[in-house]
């Protein structure tokens, strides 16, 4: 009986380079995002916090930080479609980021986690963070 499965033995070296080729970069290598909360593509930087924190709320939350060189509105755009039931904030109007000078930009929030995409002034990058937070106890 001929056996068809030695037949397509060579092919799965070929395309598990093209699938890893084809695929766009997410983050830098070696870092992880532990937020579960979706990443924007093409990071030109990217840090996982080793430590949990509180934010003003009380809550405790752990935080993925990155930059990537596209624009702020494209940045944007992009998490509009990945958190489809998010509501916005303006950050000039959050407490965190108020006192930013001349900062653009928007929180994402879903509950109690958030993303916050922004630019300051004379920054070439668009800073991205997750924020993934559990109730204050």
């Amino acid at each position: 009986m001929h056996d068809t499965r030695n037949k397509f033995n060579w092919m799965a070296p070929i395309l598990a380079v093209a699938l890893l080729t084809a695929a766009p970069l997410a983050m830098p290598e070696g870092v992880q995002n532990l937020t579960g909360l979706p990443v924007y593509p093409n990071l030109s930087a990217a840090a996982m916090d080793s430590v949990v924190r509180t934010d003003t709320l009380g809550h405790w939350c752990s935080r993925f930080s990155a930059e990537t060189s596209y624009p702020l509105d494209r940045v944007e755009a992009w998490y509009r479609k990945a958190l489809i039931r998010a509501s916005e904030t303006d950050l000039t109007q959050d407490q965190t980021y108020k006192n930013y000078d001349r900062l653009s930009g928007i929180k994402f929030a879903l509950g109690i986690d958030y993303v916050t995409v922004y630019r300051v002034a004379n920054q070439t990058s668009t800073s991205i963070e997750l924020f993934r937070c559990s109730a204050p106890k």
